[in-house]
């Protein structure tokens, strides 16, 4: 059964309990109890413009909340983790202060029109299909790494739910769901 949930300045978080309704396991490269990113992307950005938008998935196998406090990459100057919000109607960016807490048992989607990463002054000529190390650090002190690969501008980032499979993102439309 699928509940909706009202939607989160987080994102999309899928939480998935010890049993997971749909009885299709995750398919995470690492265990179940664990911290991973995936559908690590940076998308180009269009002609004149100088920040580039990063979007990726982070699970959370643990049993309790993660919290993300920076992301780190060799390959910019900065890298700032943003939001949408709704101000009177208008959707408008703003920075994520402090932490980004991710539930146990949960994967956080950064996507274009919720949780996002804006990557600003690249220290080298990037290119579609090239890939970036990124680390996200925790405040526990750990650190995830994960390359993303570069996309075209205007191309349509990954969509990744759980047991649905992998996609492309046609509407950018949100929602919070628990299974």
């Amino acid at each position: 059964m699928i509940r909706l949930l009202p939607t989160t300045v987080l994102g999309l978080l899928i939480p998935m309990a010890g049993g997971h309704a749909t009885g299709v396991p995750p398919t995470h490269g690492v265990g179940p109890d664990e911290l991973s990113v995936e559908h690590a992307e940076i998308v180009l950005p269009t002609s004149g413009k100088t920040q580039l938008s990063g979007y990726l998935t982070i699970w959370n196998g643990k049993g309790v909340q993660a919290n993300v406090v920076s992301v780190e990459s060799p390959a910019f100057v900065s890298i700032a983790i943003y939001k949408m919000v709704q101000d009177g109607g208008i959707a408008r960016k703003r920075r994520v202060e402090g932490v980004l807490p991710i539930p146990g048992n949960a994967e956080l989607l950064l996507r274009p029109d919720g949780v996002h990463l804006l990557l600003t002054q690249p220290k080298k000529i990037l290119s579609s299909g090239d890939g970036v190390e990124l680390t996200l650090v925790f405040n526990s002190g750990k650190r995830v790494a994960a390359t993303a690969t570069l996309l075209a501008a205007g191309t349509s980032v990954t969509d990744h739910h759980h047991g649905t499979g992998d996609g492309v993102q046609d509407t950018g439309r949100l929602r919070t769901r628990v299974h």
